[in-house]
């Protein structure tokens, strides 16, 4: 039972990301049918490069539709448990978030919503993501399992923004928030506070990373340092 219980945030976190994964599936087809328009694309019409923007934005569905569930899938211990599954699958993930889904996702961050604000949200958390893959893939190459450990959370932590934003950007809207401000807060809080959990979880223990930082500013830890400052005997330079 304790071990069901210190495992069921974890569950949950990633089945709700699961849910919102298939949600975003359901409401996206419609970027697939050729021979018409979904609303949001005309509602960003005209744009420049039409043809490249269009192109890359079907890509960049695509890639974030068969990524971010593979994704979901090779953060679960099953699949960390099967080290072969977990190599193949890893490597697919790789190779289609570098060349498929960054490189359309940084095409669309200058057409987006907010201006530059928001062009430097996307761009950010892409270049995060393409940060850590390559840096996860070295670790793994050379069997650091430390490092690629983190630098994997955080591709993972980033890759749930399309999750968290939308249903931040849903509250917003049902709150009757200002639609420009509620976007940027929408895209740039979870950008930012994914990377910050995900440092975070990055360490073996949160609860062990919290108790280093009190007992460093603890009045006790810091009364003892001043001791052993004044205590330390000079040292002399030169005769």
């Amino acid at each position: 039972m304790a071990h069901f219980l210190a495992h069921l945030p974890r569950r949950s976190f990633l089945l709700a990301m699961l849910a919102g994964s298939a949600l975003i599936t359901a409401t996206s087809l419609g970027y697939f049918d050729f021979g018409s328009l979904p609303p949001f694309v005309v509602e960003k019409l005209p744009v420049r490069f039409e043809s490249l923007w269009l192109t890359s934005l079907r890509i960049h569905v695509a890639a974030a539709l068969f990524t971010f569930p593979l994704c979901i899938a090779l953060m679960t211990r099953t699949v960390q448990r099967r080290p072969a599954w977990h190599r193949v699958l890893g490597r697919v993930a790789g190779i289609v978030v570098l060349l498929a889904l960054v490189p359309s996702g940084a095409v669309l961050a200058f057409e987006a919503k907010g201006g530059a604000l928001g062009t430097a949200g996307f761009l950010v958390s892409g270049g995060m993501i393409a940060w850590f893959m390559v840096r996860g893939i070295l670790a793994a190459r050379r069997r650091d399992l430390v490092a690629h450990r983190r630098a994997m959370t955080h591709v993972f932590a980033q890759m749930t923004v399309a999750v968290t934003s939308r249903a931040l950007l849903t509250a917003f809207d049902a709150a009757g928030f200002d639609p420009d401000v509620a976007y940027l807060v929408a895209l740039w809080g979870p950008v930012l506070a994914s990377a910050a959990v995900a440092e975070l979880v990055s360490h073996r223990s949160p609860k062990t990373l919290i108790a280093r930082i009190f007992r460093e500013i603890s009045p006790l830890a810091l009364a003892l340092r001043g001791r052993s400052l004044v205590a330390r005997p000079l040292v002399r330079v030169g005769r």
